[in-house]
């Protein structure tokens, strides 16, 4: 198998090539990583013969399906992304499959396995590149987007508006809602459940502990090795960081 990989973000290339060569349904050769749209697509319109593309979303000149614009692209691809619900289920319908940073080694063997069956298929069925851009240029609907929680404490049910929630977290095991009284509530819900039920717009999975909203950001502080530090409203957490794989697709969301 011959395999690109298109990563801005050194440290994620570098453990998605650490988990290649060690995974068992991988054997082959790895190029790149790629940094930016530009590189790669004078990079694919020279080299048409990979089997198989691991592609972050977001490089370091714009989103990676710009390539798709002015490349024509027929190879299977594996999305690498920390990206927003309605593009999570545009990536479910590709051929291959998507992967959540960070990546752990039991979802790529998964992505490999997926792979291999595709490409045994005789319908190799599944988006195109531009099918996939086209949806995620889609407005999301908002209806889908959770609006309230219930939470059960002893005999009481508490109704918690999605609005008035300031950031999930996990601890201990179990997953917490704080609203912006400051008070912290269980949920049945995991954090990667509740990312899936969220209007990306308004929350972002910093890292695996927090799941964000952006008015509950009281302020931002560079951190060591391009990190991100935040201050949160009401929160006892004083080392709340930004993942190192997800820091530019914070920047991104912040700027968007």
């Amino acid at each position: 198998m011959k395999t690109l990989i298109i990563e801005d973000e050194k440290p994620a290339a570098q453990q998605l090539m650490r988990l290649l060569e060690r995974s068992p349904n991988f054997e082959g050769t790895v190029d790149g990583p790629l940094q930016s749209v530009a590189e790669s697509i004078e990079h694919l319109q020279n080299n048409h013969d990979y089997d198989l593309i691991f592609m972050d979303i977001h490089l370091v000149d714009g989103p990676s399906f710009e390539i798709f614009e002015s490349v024509s692209n027929e190879i299977p691809v594996v999305f690498c992304t920390a990206y927003d619900q309605y593009a999570l289920e545009a990536f479910k319908l590709n051929s291959v499959d998507y992967l959540l940073k960070p990546i752990e080694p039991e979802e790529l063997d998964r992505a490999l396995i997926k792979y291999k069956q595709w490409y045994r298929s005789e319908e190799k069925n599944g988006l195109s590149a531009d099918a996939i851009l086209a949806m995620l240029k889609k407005p999301a609907d908002k209806e889908n987007y959770k609006q309230r929680f219930l939470v059960k404490l002893g005999d009481r049910i508490i109704s918690c508006e999605t609005q008035e929630i300031d950031f999930f977290y996990s601890a201990e095991k179990a997953t917490f809602l704080q609203n912006k009284e400051a008070k912290s509530y269980p949920l049945e819900y995991s954090l990667d459940q509740l990312t899936d039920m969220l209007d990306p717009q308004q929350f972002f999975r910093i890292n695996r502990k927090y799941l964000v909203r952006l008015r509950g950001i009281e302020d931002m502080r560079s951190y060591s090795g391009s990190r991100i530090k935040l201050l949160l409203r009401s929160c006892e957490d004083d080392d709340v960081l930004v993942s190192r794989d997800r820091t530019t697709e914070f920047k991104l969301w912040l700027d968007r």
